[in-house]
């Protein structure tokens, strides 16, 4: 009886430290969920939302002042809208002022001119304070996104995705002396170039938002949410042309509600603010510029016309392809670089697709995030260039998209094999994201603390030099003419691309006095300009040059 009961005793001393760390997991497994459901609890309150709306635009800011880049963006665009604020500052409305008679600017809308040009009244000839400016609506933005959010996720998988739509993708900055590649973030890279790109964001993140809102409220006149998101819907637009992919989504949402009069309402209201300015442009232009260059062969040579139905098939099928296999496996996943095939991201990509649509058409949601994420799609394939900065304004979306199948799935496997199973999952592929893409991040912190690459080094500099040297109405040709203006603050035009001796008799006709040689890795300078200069060595002079970059500032003489 005795060596039974010690027996017992040492079964029971066996099995003692089993139980009792079941019951600390068990313990642990619902403090850890009662934690999760007091900040849940608390960030769906009225202040909750404020302050963490507050702090992840406050976060959103810092991270981005990390890799502020106080460069001049290598890209035209931006310097074209830096000069139509001058313009506007200048009392000439949206002109060209680089060019020696200036024409009316119909490319792009005046929204984000507008904006940069109350800086360039405070702060002339100062691009800094421009790329500061949006470095604070991007931060606006985020916190935009996180409520958006909100109405659809809990607290933790909305910041997840906050995070990683941040810092997602793979946007080019730099090739070393090596030949090595460095790529950041997309937004964070755009978070403080002054492109239109992050204004449209906010903007249209906005119109999602109260648009949303106010189909979910009755009547139009009264229905405040609705007439806030019509106003961001047409402030969307006039920041960005792409913002037509948002007035076609949501008219089209409407009509699938069976919201007749309230689509009809929308769709007139749009019309009759988008009016004036397509008026204007066709009275001032050509009408609108992007929608001829969308249906143009090539809009760098004009000369060789429209497309035919053919071709814009082609077309479709060659941009849908690397949106699929290079772009979208970028954006979404950051351990590849993409290809020019079909790869496993890129099937993964289409489950995705084709899960959000099923459960679209099934339970009736996202479908206006949908419509709206295939439009600004559909215009970017059809658009003669690809690139992934024509997504910007739908990036948290496809990130979004991509994070419901994963809670789904999650879902689906606590079901089957336990909570922590699910959570397990999620929180290792957040994890895995959020790693992944943090060498992106470090390459765009550490290119915005570097100097321009060499080759625009020499070319700031000769920018530079003719700003101090060259006189006020100097007329420079060169292969960046807004890029030129300004640095140097001097009229500035390009050169056609056309044979040896039409390009001299332009010279001639235009009066040039500075001719800008260059190394920045445009074809057309060496196929167009360099000829040029060497048939006709007796009309050019070198009165500065940059030899290591191969750049050079050459004084253009006129024929006697």
């Amino acid at each position: 009886m005795t060596k039974r009961k010690k027996k017992i005793r040492r079964n029971n001393t066996c099995t003692d430290p089993q139980s009792g760390s079941n019951r600390n997991l068990i313990g642990i497994s619902f403090s850890t969920q009662e934690v999760i459901s007091q900040v849940n609890y608390y960030s769906n309150s009225v202040d909750g939302r404020r302050i963490v709306c507050f702090f992840v635009g406050l976060s959103a800011f810092f991270v981005g002042l990390w890799c502020f880049d106080y460069k001049l963006s290598l890209s035209g665009d931006n310097t074209e809208f830096i000069t139509l604020a001058r313009s506007l500052v200048a009392g000439a409305g949206l002109q060209y002022l680089n060019l020696p008679e200036p024409v009316p600017a119909t490319k792009y809308p005046f929204g984000f001119p507008l904006l940069l040009a109350l800086i360039e009244w405070f702060f002339p000839r100062e691009w800094i304070p421009m790329k500061m400016l949006v470095l604070i609506i991007f931060s606006f933005g985020v916190g935009t996104l996180y409520l958006l959010l909100r109405t659809r996720l809990e607290l933790l998988p909305s910041l997840a995705i906050v995070i990683i739509s941040i810092t997602a993708g793979k946007s080019y900055l730099t090739t070393d002396a090596e030949g090595m590649i460095s790529y950041g973030p997309i937004l964070l890279h755009f978070s403080h170039q002054i492109m239109s790109e992050i204004p449209y964001l906010v903007v249209s993140l906005l119109a999602v938002l109260f648009l949303e809102r106010g189909v979910n409220q009755p009547g139009i006149l009264k229905n405040k949410a609705f007439w806030s998101g019509i106003v961001f819907v047409m402030l969307a637009y006039y920041i960005r042309s792409a913002g037509v992919a948002l007035i076609a989504s949501f008219f089209i949402y409407l009509l699938t509600r069976r919201d007749i009069k309230r689509a009809c309402f929308f769709i007139f209201f749009c019309f009759v603010a988008w009016l004036p300015w397509t008026i204007r442009n066709n009275l001032v232009g050509d009408g609108p510029v992007y929608l001829q260059q969308l249906i143009m062969v090539n809009p760098y040579y004009p000369e060789r016309g429209f497309m035919g139905l053919t071709q814009l098939m082609e077309r479709i099928a060659e941009n849908g392809l690397l949106y699929l296999n290079l772009h979208l496996p970028r954006l979404l996943w950051p351990f590849t670089n993409g290809g020019q095939e079909i790869g496993s991201v890129s099937i993964f990509i289409l489950i995705i697709s084709g899960y959000t649509v099923w459960k679209a058409i099934r339970l009736k949601r996202d479908v206006f995030w949908v419509f709206y994420t295939a439009a600004v799609l559909g215009v970017a394939i059809l658009w003669p260039w690809v690139d992934a900065r024509f997504l910007i304004g739908v990036i948290p979306f496809f990130i979004y998209f991509s994070a419901r199948v994963a809670i789904d799935l999650a879902d689906f496997l606590k079901a089957a094999g336990g909570s922590w199973t699910g959570r397990i999952f999620i929180w290792a592929l957040s994890l895995s994201l959020i790693i992944g893409q943090f060498p992106g991040v470090m390459n765009l912190s550490a290119y915005a603390r570097s100097d321009y690459p060499p080759v625009w080094d020499g070319y700031y500099s000769a920018g530079k030099w003719l700003d101090e040297n060259a006189s006020s109405d100097a007329l420079i040709v060169c292969r960046k003419p807004y890029w030129m203006y300004v640095v140097s603050g001097r009229k500035s035009i390009n050169f056609p691309f056309k044979d040896t001796s039409f390009v001299f008799s332009y010279l001639e006709r235009k009066k040039a006095d500075y001719i800008v040689y260059e190394s920045l890795g445009f074809p057309q300078t060496s196929q167009y300009l360099l000829p040029t200069v060497q048939e006709y060595p007796d009309h050019f002079s070198i009165v500065w040059s940059d030899k290591l970059q191969s750049t050079f500032v050459l004084g253009f003489l006129q024929s006697k």
